[in-house]
């Protein structure tokens, strides 16, 4: 059994490897996965770095009650139970909203953060464009959703966000695929009735307040809000850095892992982290 973490309403499962002593990394996961979408990246940075990953409250390996609860409080939880003081903060879709907003929360904790088809909390989708393919997917999700049909869930969120609204099941490695309904039905988070609470100040308004590293990982593949996002990061947050993948979509770590962890790496070594 992994070891678990008990916060207020939830118990929270985690990972940690590495040396006690060697530069730390945290990673959280995506609304469509769970930690284990962190599988090789975990593995691999587990030689030279003290490494932290878990499942978020309500999805995965950590149940939750339909409490209100702040994200960035669970995070500080792990990295306490970890006996992590300071990390770079990795974080994917959701994930890499509250990674922001922690870091602004908590500068004495966060060192560096890498934030992936992320938005910051505050935005909203005013003036975002979104193609015909998308509004379909989501009204297509709103019914499944609604109908409690979780296959038919399970197989849009897939498509909007794994694949792209603008990919095929064709146009991608079946492996890929595979893994993609893997993780976004171990995630399990549908009834899930937590609340998560805002962060008080909007990250979307503070944006050159951020004082670590930044690298914002964004597929031309993904979501229009989320590229809209990234450019927004990429011009607000002071000598922010760009990693674009081409050929993906939300999820470029799970789908294209060894180029995402060796740009990753590259991030961690230019700024000593």
């Amino acid at each position: 059994m992994p070891p678990a973490v008990s916060v207020p309403g939830a118990t929270l499962a985690y990972d940690v490897a590495g040396a006690p002593t060697a530069p730390a990394v945290a990673f959280i996961h995506a609304g469509v996965a769970t930690r284990a979408m962190w599988d090789p990246q975990f593995d691999a940075l587990a030689s030279d770095h003290r490494v932290v990953r878990y499942d978020t409250r309500g999805y995965g390996g950590s149940p939750g009650e339909a409490v209100a609860y702040s994200e960035c409080d669970d995070l500080l939880r792990v990295l306490d139970a970890a006996e992590v003081e300071r990390a770079v903060v990795v974080g994917a879709s959701r994930g890499g909203g509250f990674a922001l907003d922690a870091a602004l929360a908590h500068p004495d904790r966060v060192t560096g953060l890498v934030l992936i088809g992320a938005a910051p909390s505050g935005m909203t989708d005013e003036g975002v464009d979104y193609t015909a393919n998308e509004r379909e997917l989501e009204k297509a999700m709103d019914e499944a959703e609604a109908a409690e049909d979780v296959d038919a869930l399970v197989r849009i969120e897939v498509q909007l966000w794994d694949l792209g609204p603008d990919r095929d099941t064709d146009e991608v490695d079946p492996a890929f695929v595979e893994r993609a309904i893997e993780l976004n039905v171990g995630a399990a988070h549908w009834d899930f009735a937590g609340t998560a609470t805002p962060a008080p100040r909007p990250a979307v308004t503070r944006l050159d307040e951020v004082r670590v590293p930044t690298l914002v990982v964004i597929g031309d593949h993904d979501v229009t809000d989320a590229k809209v996002a990234a450019e927004l990061m990429i011009a607000g947050i002071p000598c922010a850095e760009e990693l674009r993948f081409p050929d993906s979509a939300h999820l470029p770590s799970v789908e294209h892992p060894e180029r995402f962890t060796a740009g990753l790496r590259a991030f961690l070594a230019r700024h000593g982290l």
